[in-house]
């Protein structure tokens, strides 16, 4: 009775979103999720102010036609666009103009000297505090601090409240690929991103899937993924009573795949794709991604396994019987 009081109260008051707003790869090369848009405002939550332009809505009836889903601010979410930023070969990149002008608490880094640089480094350290179990705001060991991740409370699996004021990712990123190569899977096919959830039906239990041919161009080529570091929530409609917080999300490629998909002009790449539950949505996100070395080789022998054990299959077992008998016939003459 209490879960469904607890459903019927956020039902009344859910309007908004989670999105991926950034892959981190095991190479330490971060990434914007491939529907980011810079302007958009990350220290609001309503609708009304903008915080939702970005974010992916991945309804089952569009994703023939966009895989990807779509957004309230650019519509369809085309990975080649933000592939191609990252990597400096296009400057095209769409912009948000939120409602929010406000700067968040703590993170308002514009004044900075070297602004994007010193950014991109406040990313990573709060990044490295996120996937060792604090997302970097006040409390834990980050000494009360707030950061470009996340402002007061705890981390880890509980998430830490963001602060920024609109997001700058795209243009701070603008370029890096050419230099540091795309994020990429760990030896072991996972990747961890981070996932904003924007208002409460945009919460977990997330379900993941991930594209190694089509560049997340076509639906058929997205197989089931294991989510390893879900974000929380009711698993009854992607919702929980968080707000503007920012989770580690962490999802393992499929056995045996490799990333063969060609985005932006950028060859052998991954798109995972997850998404909730919610009834207003599904809302989430995606990121692209390739692999290491490691990886690949694992995934390549793990097919070639499975086909020799399918292949042993295919081969009809020796029928003996009427050798046996011939046998027991000659052995009965000798008695």
């Amino acid at each position: 009775m209490r879960y469904a009081l607890a459903y019927a109260a956020l039902v009344s008051t859910a309007s908004a979103h989670g999105v991926v707003t950034m892959i981190k790869g095991d190479n330490g090369v971060m990434m914007p999720g491939l529907s980011i848009v810079d302007g958009t405002p990350r220290d609001c939550s309503s609708n009304g102010c903008g915080s939702q332009a970005d974010t992916s809505i991945i309804r089952n009836r569009d994703m023939q036609n966009n895989p990807l889903g779509k957004t309230q601010g650019t519509g369809p979410v085309d990975a080649a666009v933000n592939v191609a930023r990252f990597m400096g070969s296009s400057q095209a990149a769409p912009k948000n103009t939120g409602a929010s002008g406000a700067v968040g608490k703590e993170d308002d880094l514009s004044g900075l000297p070297a602004g994007a640089a010193k950014r991109h480094e406040e990313r990573k350290r709060q990044l490295g505090k996120l996937f060792g179990g604090l997302l970097g705001g006040g409390g834990g060991n980050n000494n009360g601090g707030g950061g470009l991740l996340g402002g007061g409370g705890g981390g880890g699996a509980a998430g830490t409240k963001s602060n920024i004021a609109a997001e700058t990712m795209v243009a701070d990123t603008a370029g890096m690929g050419n230099s540091q190569g795309m994020p990429t899977a760990d030896s072991d096919g996972v990747v961890s991103m981070v996932y904003l959830q924007i208002n409460q039906d945009g919460a977990g239990p997330l379900t993941a899937m991930v594209d190694g041919t089509s560049g997340g161009t076509q639906n058929s080529a997205f197989q089931k993924a294991e989510v390893t570091q879900d974000v929380p929530g009711l698993g009854i409609g992607g919702l929980s009573l968080a707000t503007k917080t920012n989770f580690p999300l962490k999802v393992k490629m499929p056995a045996g795949m490799t990333c063969e998909g060609t985005v932006g002009g950028v060859k052998n790449v991954c798109i995972v794709r997850v998404r909730n539950s919610a009834a207003a949505g599904p809302f989430g996100g995606s990121a692209a991604f390739t692999q290491n070395a490691t990886a690949r080789k694992r995934a390549i022998a793990y097919r070639l396994k499975k086909r020799m054990e399918i292949a042993r299959e295919a081969v009809p077992e020796p029928d003996y019987t009427e050798a046996d008998e011939e046998e027991e016939i000659d052995d009965e003459h000798l008695d």
